[in-house]
């Protein structure tokens, strides 16, 4: 994925937070954000930031090897169902893989994804942690 630094700008705020569709007719929210509620497919709707907390619904190990990312392996990818209802896919960090497991708290949280080349762009995205409930 190598996007132009002016589109990476132009769509930045969908990078960097958890936007969320809620329909204003039936209550129920979905992900990622649409234009028409994915339930009952009325158009009114609004786009919501979700607070980026939830917890582990089912998990998966990949062991799948990345050119130049081979310390990080194996991968924790996990099913998060959000606190404000969606379910969304993300990788868990900061966590032993031993210590994983359905029902774990998270929360959102920003970290690098990749670098272009040392004076090129960075790439930050959402991954998930163990949730610090000393907040």
């Amino acid at each position: 994925m190598k996007l132009s630094i002016p589109r990476f700008w132009r769509r930045r705020f969908d990078y960097y937070s958890i936007k969320i569709t809620e329909c204003l007719d039936c209550g129920r929210k979905s992900y990622p954000r649409r234009s028409i509620c994915v339930y009952c497919k009325s158009r009114n709707v609004r786009t919501v930031t979700s607070a980026g907390v939830g917890e582990v619904v089912a998990y998966t190990l990949s062991y799948y090897r990345i050119e130049g990312e081979e310390e990080n392996t194996p991968k924790i990818v996990a099913l998060i169902r959000l606190d404000e209802g969606p379910i969304i896919i993300g990788e868990v960090v900061d966590v032993d893989k031993s210590e994983v497991r359905e029902g774990l708290r998270v929360e959102g949280v920003l970290r690098k994804l990749k670098s272009e080349d040392p004076g090129g762009l960075i790439y930050y995205g959402f991954k998930f942690r163990p949730l610090i409930r000393d907040r």
